[in-house]
């Protein structure tokens, strides 16, 4: 990791102009800016520069998919709301693991909470790329439960296509990683294998605890824009920031246990 005083500074300069032309940009709204601000200055003082060059990479491709192709996304009722801008609960949903990862790599200078940081933060690409890219995919998904097909944007439904995604998206940052000297080679492809497994995961919680409601005729995963809702499946309490987070944590869990093994 890169640290001192004028790779701290950069860093925070970094954050802050990157956050701001991702608000200007409709990328994030206020809540996502003050929260991508504060977890970035959190990357900066704790990880340095090269995490948050792997947080702005993170942030920039999946911002660029999460708006591509989006009035289809929309036309097909599958779009991220305001217009794909990302809220705080997307934040920290994304990003509590990496950054709890990168604080004990700060403290400890272990390698296996680099290893941890490098992998949650790799999942969470590898999903919103699965999922973005995933939606254009005009074969349709079908849920990786039962393999039945389903409509596009259901959670815990997969395609080709997005997976492809995933799969590709899961070795972006690992790249990086390496090529900063964060990883070893080998350790370059055990973060990807943890980052699209988690992301998996994140497709079967999706398809078995998640919360679905019946609104208006469809299914959804957010009530709060329907009249009356009914509670198809899963529970209440898990949404898709709660998968989110779990899907990151196991991505965390698993680099700590290849760190003791």
């Amino acid at each position: 990791m890169l640290y001192g005083d004028a790779a701290v500074l950069a860093s925070l300069v970094s954050i802050f102009v990157v956050g701001s032309l991702g608000y200007i940009k409709g990328a994030v709204d206020k809540s996502g800016l003050a929260a991508g601000i504060l977890i970035g200055s959190l990357f900066a003082l704790s990880g340095g520069l090269t995490a948050v060059i792997m947080l702005i990479t993170f942030f920039l491709i999946g911002s660029f998919f999460t708006k591509y192709g989006y009035s289809r996304k929309e036309s097909l009722g599958a779009a991220e709301p305001k217009k794909g801008a990302r809220g705080w609960k997307n934040v920290l949903s994304n990003l509590f693991f990496p950054s709890l990862a990168i604080i004990l790599y700060r403290l400890s200078s272990d390698s296996t909470y680099a290893l941890a940081f490098v992998s949650s933060i790799s999942c969470s690409l590898a999903d919103t790329l699965g999922s973005e890219i995933g939606l254009l995919d005009r074969r349709g998904p079908w849920i990786i439960t039962s393999m039945r097909r389903a409509q596009p944007g259901t959670s815990g439904a997969i395609s080709i296509l997005g997976t492809i995604s995933s799969i590709l998206g899961s070795f972006i940052i690992p790249i990086e990683a390496f090529q900063f000297g964060i990883l070893s080679f080998n350790e370059l492809f055990i973060s990807s294998m943890i980052a699209f497994s988690s992301s998996m995961l994140d497709s079967l919680l999706g398809a078995t605890i998640q919360a679905k409601y019946l609104c208006d005729g469809r299914i959804v995963e957010d009530p709060s824009y329907c009249s009356e809702a009914e509670l198809l499946s899963g529970f209440r309490f898990i949404d898709n920031h709660a998968v989110n987070l779990i899907s990151t944590g196991f991505a965390f869990l698993l680099s700590l246990i290849e760190g003791i093994v």
